[in-house]
Formats: C-alpha cells, sequence, structure tokens
C-alpha cells in the first residue's frame, strides 16, 4: 500500500512539468491550444494514477484521481478538465470491477465541479487561479461527487458497505490528492512567472544596453580573466577578440596619455579606497579616438579581497564633439528658464497692476470732466499718459516673456521720438545733452508702438546711466538695405531686406569686453542693488527678435556706446493719419448694461465712468450674483464681464449661462490677464475682448460697436 501511495504522488508530481511548460509562454494558457495541452498532461498523469490504484477486498479502488482532475479544471477551464476526467475514465474502464460504472461516473463529477470553480473564479477577478480557496472548494467538492457515487453502486447491501467503509479512505485520498495537485500547480506556475519574470527583465536589459550604447564588461583578478560584450568590444575596437581577454588587451587600446591615471584609479577600486568613476580615451585601428566613460563595481570575498569587477562603458564620443553645441544649448534652456520665470512672475503681477491702472485711468478722466482748471487739466494729462505708459509696459513686458501678442502697425519712427520728447527732458538730467538726428524721408516701419516706445525709454535710461557727471545722447534715424549675409548683429545673421535704423549713441564709459556677451542675458546688471532689474536690454533684443529684427551694439571702453535697432521696414506704405479718439460718441438712450467685475474699486469707476457716457448700469460682483441679476434686473442691452473672477463661474461660464436663457444676448470681455484678453478660441465672433485698463473713449467706442452690430 505504501508503494501506491508514493507512486501516486509521484506520478501527481509530473503534472508540474506541463504547467511549467504552458505557463512559460504567457499567452498561451488563455489559449484553446494551451487549455489541450494540459487537458493532455493532467489526462495523462490522472490515466497513470487510476492505473495504479489500491483495490480492497470489496474491489473498489483507491487511488489519486481526484487530484489531477479537478485541478485541471481550476488551473485551465472545461477543455482541459473533461480531457483529464476522460483519460481517468478509460483507465478506470479497463480496470473493470463492481464499482467500474459509478468509478467512471465519479471523473465526469469531478470535471464538472472543478468546472464551476473556474466559472466563479471568472466572475469574480479577484480571486487567484490557484489560491487556499480555488483548492479547499476543489478538495471539498471532489469528497461530495465521491458521495454522490451511493447512489448508483448496486446492490444496496455493497452501496452501503461502501459508504461505511471505503468512502471515508476515498475522501481522505481525495483530499490529499487535490491539495498536492495544488500544490505542485502552484509551485509549476509560481517558477514559470518568475522565469517569464527574468526573460522581460533581461529582454529589458538588453534593450536598454543597445538604445543607450552601453557596453558591459567583467574582470577577474584572479586569474587575468577580462569577458566584454558586443558593444563593448565595439567601443574599444577590439580587434580578433571574442567575449574574453586579459587585462593586457584593454591596456593595449587606452591612450597612452591616459592610461597611467586609469591604471592608478583602477587599482584604488581594488584595493578600496574609491569607486571606479572616470573617463578615457581609446585609440581605434584607423587612428581614430573615442572617448569613454567607464564605472564599476567590486565583488570581494569575505577577507574583502576582490573576486570579481562588473562595470559598464559609456560612449561620450558625440558629446564631446558636440561640446561647443552643449555649452550653447545650455545658455539656450538658461534663457528660456530665465523667461519662464519672469513670465510667470509678470503674468501673476499684471493682472492686479491693471486692475489697479483701470482705477488711476478711470479717476483721471472722471476728474478732468469736472475741472475747468487748466492747469489741473494738464496735470491730469500727465497722469493719464503715465498710466497709459504703464499699462504700455506691462504689456511690453509679458510680451517679452511671451505672455502678450504683439499689436503691429505701420508707424513713423520719426514721429514716435519727436513725441517722445516730452518725457525724454522729464526723464534725463539737465546736465545730459539729446542730439537728434533724424533721416529724412526714413520708411515706415510695420512694429508694435508701445514696444518700440519702450524699447527707446530702456535705451535712453542706459545711455544716461553709462554717462557720469554729463555728456550727450544722440538719437538717430535712417534707412538700410540689407544684403545676403553682410551685417552681423548680436542675435545672429540679419535676413537681408530693408530696414528702418533706430541708433541711440552715448559718449559714457562704454562696455567692458569682459561683459560684452552677456549684456543681453535676462537680469544681468551692472548696476548697484535697488537700482537696475537687468531686463532692459533683454526686453530689448526679445522685442526685436519678435518683430523680425535685430539689435547691434558697438562699444569701445572709455569712448561711449551705439546700440542700433534693425526694424522691418515698408518703404512703399504710408503711414495713415491718427483718428481723433478725444471726444467719444454719443451712446443711444436707455442703453442698460449689466456689469460685472470682482474688484470693487476697479467696478465703482467703471460704473461711474458708464453712467458719465449716458448708460444705465446694474453692477455685480460676482458670476453667481450676476446671474440673479440678470434673472431679476434684465433683460440687458449688452453685458460686460470680467474673465477671471472668485467663485464657481468664470466669465466665460456667466457667458455661457446667460446665453442659454437669452441667446442673443451681446457681451464684452475684460480681463486684466493678456492671455485671457487675447485668447479668442472661446469666444463668439460678434464678443469682443478687451485688456485693462481701457481708456474710456475706446470702451465707449467698443460698447457701440457691439449694440449696432447686427444678431
Amino acid at each position: 500500500m505504501l508503494v501506491q501511495i508514493l507512486q501516486n504522488a509521484a506520478l501527481i508530481s509530473f503534472v508540474a512539468f506541463g504547467v511549467f511548460w504552458v505557463w512559460q509562454r504567457s499567452e498561451v494558457p488563455e489559449k484553446v491550444l494551451g487549455q489541450v495541452v494540459l487537458g493532455l498532461n493532467f489526462g495523462l498523469v490522472a490515466f497513470l494514477v487510476t492505473a495504479t490504484p489500491i483495490v480492497t477486498e470489496d474491489g473498489a479502488t483507491i487511488d489519486a484521481r481526484a487530484g489531477p482532475v479537478i485541478l485541471s479544471g481550476i488551473v485551465a477551464g472545461p477543455i482541459a478538465a473533461f480531457i483529464a476526467a476522460i483519460f481517468g475514465a478509460i483507465a478506470r474502464a479497463f480496470i473493470g470491477g463492481s464499482f467500474a460504472f459509478s468509478g467512471v461516473l465519479v471523473y465526469f463529477l469531478y470535471a464538472g465541479a472543478a468546472c464551476s470553480i473556474w466559472y466563479y473564479r471568472r466572475r469574480h477577478k479577484g480571486i487567484e487561479r490557484v489560491s487556499i480557496w480555488t483548492v479547499g472548494s476543489g478538495a471539498f467538492a471532489s469528497v461530495v461527487a465521491a458521495s454522490l457515487m451511493f447512489f448508483v453502486i448496486q446492490p444496496r447491501e455493497l452501496a452501503l458497505h461502501w459508504l461505511f467503509n471505503d468512502l471515508p479512505v476515498i475522501a481522505l485520498a481525495n483530499l490529499l490528492s487535490v491539495a498536492l495537485a495544488g500544490v505542485v500547480c502552484a509551485i509549476a506556475i509560481a517558477a514559470a512567472e518568475r522565469k517569464n519574470e527574468l526573460a522581460r527583465a533581461l529582454e529589458t536589459l538588453n534593450l536598454a544596453k543597445s538604445a543607450g550604447g552601453i557596453g558591459i564588461w567583467t574582470f577577474d583578478p584572479r586569474h587575468d580573466r577580462a569577458e566584454w560584450d558586443e558593444t563593448n568590444r565595439m567601443l574599444h575596437g577590439f580587434q580578433g577578440l571574442e567575449a574574453g581577454g586579459e587585462y593586457a588587451d584593454w591596456e593595449a587600446v587606452v591612450h597612452p596619455d591616459d592610461l597611467p591615471r586609469v591604471n592608478e584609479e583602477f587599482q584604488d577600486a581594488l584595493s578600496g579606497k574609491a569607486e571606479f568613476d572616470t573617463t578615457y580615451r581609446v585609440k581605434l585601428a584607423d587612428g581614430t579616438e573615442r572617448h569613454l566613460k567607464a564605472n564599476a563595481a567590486v565583488v570581494r570575498d569575505s577577507t574583502e579581497a576582490p573576486i570579481r569587477i562588473v562595470g559598464a562603458n559609456l560612449d561620450l564620443t558625440p558629446l564631446v564633439e558636440m561640446d561647443s553645441a552643449l555649452i550653447e544649448a545650455q545658455e539656450i534652456a538658461s534663457q528660456a528658464q530665465k523667461l519662464e520665470a519672469i513670465g510667470e512672475l509678470t503674468g501673476g503681477v499684471a493682472h492686479d497692476f491693471n486692475n489697479l491702472l483701470s482705477i488711476i485711468l478711470g479717476n483721471v478722466e472722471l476728474a478732468r470732466d469736472r475741472t475747468n482748471d487748466r492747469t489741473m487739466a494738464e496735470f491730469l494729462d500727465q497722469a493719464e499718459a503715465a498710466a497709459l505708459l504703464g499699462s504700455d509696459l506691462t504689456r511690453n513686458m509679458l510680451a517679452f516673456a511671451r505672455r502678450a501678442e504683439l499689436n503691429p502697425t505701420l508707424l513713423d519712427v520719426n514721429t514716435i521720438i519727436l513725441d517722445a520728447q516730452t518725457w525724454m527732458v522729464r526723464t534725463l538730467r539737465d546736465n545730459i545733452d539729446v542730439d537728434l538726428a533724424l533721416g529724412a524721408d526714413v520708411c515706415p516701419v510695420f512694429a508694435d508702438k508701445s514696444g518700440i516706445e519702450t524699447c527707446l525709454l530702456n535705451l535712453l535710461l542706459n545711455a544716461k546711466d553709462a554717462l557720469n557727471a554729463s555728456g550727450t545722447i544722440r538719437i538717430e534715424t535712417s534707412n538700410l538695405e540689407v544684403k545676403a549675409n553682410n551685417t552681423v548683429t548680436s542675435s545672429g545673421e540679419i535676413a537681408p531686406g530693408e530696414y528702418t535704423i533706430l541708433a541711440i549713441s552715448d559718449n559714457g564709459r562704454g562696455i567692458s569686453p569682459e561683459i560684452a556677451d552677456q549684456i543681453f542675458d535676462p537680469f544681468f546688471t551692472t548696476k548697484e542693488a535697488g537700482k537696475g532689474s537687468g531686463l532692459g536690454l533683454s526686453m530689448v533684443q526679445g522685442f526685436m527678435r519678435q518683430s523680425g529684427g535685430a539689435v547691434r551694439v558697438n562699444s569701445r571702453l572709455g569712448q561711449g556706446t551705439t546700440i542700433e535697432l534693425f526694424i522691418p521696414a515698408r518703404c512703399d506704405a504710408t503711414v495713415a493719419n491718427e483718428a481723433d479718439t478725444s471726444v467719444p460718441p454719443s451712446p443711444p438712450s436707455g442703453a442698460r448694461i449689466l456689469l460685472i467685475e470682482d474688484q470693487e474699486d476697479v467696478r465703482r469707476v467703471m460704473k461711474k465712468t458708464l453712467e458719465a457716457g449716458g448708460y444705465e448700469v446694474i453692477e455685480a460682483s460676482t458670476g453667481d450674483e450676476a446671474s440673479g441679476a440678470f434673472s431679476e434686473a434684465g433683460p440687458f442691452d449688452l453685458v460686460i464681464t470680467d474673465m477671471v473672477m472668485p467663485g464657481k463661474l468664470q466669465g466665460l461660464d456667466v457667458a455661457e449661462l446667460i446665453r442659454s436663457k437669452r441667446p442673443s444676448q451681446k457681451i464684452i470681455f475684460m480681463s486684466g490677464y493678456a492671455s485671457e484678453a487675447q485668447d479668442q478660441r472661446n469666444t463668439p465672433k460678434n464678443d469682443l475682448r478687451l485688456m485693462k485698463p481701457v481708456r474710456r473713449t475706446e470702451l465707449i467706442r467698443a460698447i457701440e460697436e457691439v449694440l449696432s452690430s447686427g444678431e
């Protein structure tokens, strides 16, 4: 009996081979082919254990048949379960005896029970294929299935004898065989999955090595034996060597100038003084050099003696050859980071600053309406000009940081310079002379007006700071036709074409050659702390690049500096006279406006401005409040809403909500964020977006334009 038990246990262990073979092909177990193979595997074992049973005195057979049949269904499903059942049934029929029919039938009961467990596990994804739950359920089901044999055994006396004498032993055999088969399958599946993981890891490692051009090497210092993989043999240019060689083979290809240093570093790594992390050159057969980086880890025995070194090489040749390009790329990246920092800072500050300018500008315009004092009116005009200049400076800073778009138009540079004379006098010291040399018939330029004004202001301030006690600043304009590749600027080769040159010169201290390459770097300044941001020339260069122009700097230490702006010219165009915008149009009688603005001071001054223009204004401070006002106080001829507000409803949300109630509602959007004010993607074509601050004449003109537009 002991022999048969051990024999059955050994046969059950053979299912591991089939399970392992199928499972290591990860896509096979779920396919029909895999289920058939597993069914044949479990079926063969079921046949063998059935053919070698323990036979009792009454002719009953006791064996480990339940294990392979139950586990075939749990592991591989119905196809495998019924294949295993057929194999076992054939063996049982061949043995024959008093219990042959019931013995054959029980195989299919086992298969059915296993399929039920398989189906339940498929419906409940969290249950593992081979687990305590599935194996335990299978063992219990096998005992239940074996018990059902009682109802088919004839005569009843024999059935009762079988029930009380044979069934307990059969139940114990079933429990043990299912448990043993479950353990064997679990071990086989775990081993196959582990092998698959290792294979995938090795494949990933090889792909990574190949993609990164990394070569692996090992060295045995006890036997002076080195091994290199294929990538490393290529990197070192080894000739006539297969995978292995000696330390001297490696020394033969290392550049003679690097070999002493690298040898010393290698010996330090072996002795434990330092890690092996170095670079060196190798001389290839064709005379060229290759730059390699090497790293290694030393494996030691219990006495700390080195027994193996494992290392990697990386080809640095392309990096070394592109060293100058890398330096340039790093400089570009640094510039980009600085610009990004400027953009983030400016974008956040601009909104609040533009709201402040809106309050200043609105109150100045309202104050002008209430005074007849010509002196006071002049002061208010200067305050208005300063507010508008502040708005332009903010917008140009945003444009420089790529947070706002330029608004290029046809301009006369000479006119811009002449108009700037009023604030030049106040900006420069009395002991500084300004010499204008404006060329006749200077071509119009296509550029952003406020951008040119900001460039002029920055260059004048730099020229003023370059002068000591006194001096002269000269402003010149002229035309220039640039031929192909004949003019080099600080921003590279200038494209051929016609340009208007705006040049600012001073006879100050000049620019030191040591810092000449840094003057356009953001935040670079030679001024004392608190007296310069280091952004003036950066903004000038950024504006010129955005405008399709360039900058050229000529400076001599102790003699002065000339900075020339190359502005794209339109010599065949004519600058139109600016329209008179001093008198706003008369609004239609009774026009009702819903004004939505979260900043109380901005909302108050805008309401007064609109009411002074003849409009009836209902105000709201949030989107939620505006929704209620629209429903209770409507209808409105126009809605003016801020884009960014506290609360859930932003400007576009309010517009969408209002138009769900009244689709034809006309709306004007306003924002202190340049990106919001200029983004038209989510705005219907009849809606306007205005950038704060807005002059009263421009605001009323925009209102009248929207009110007079068709539906």
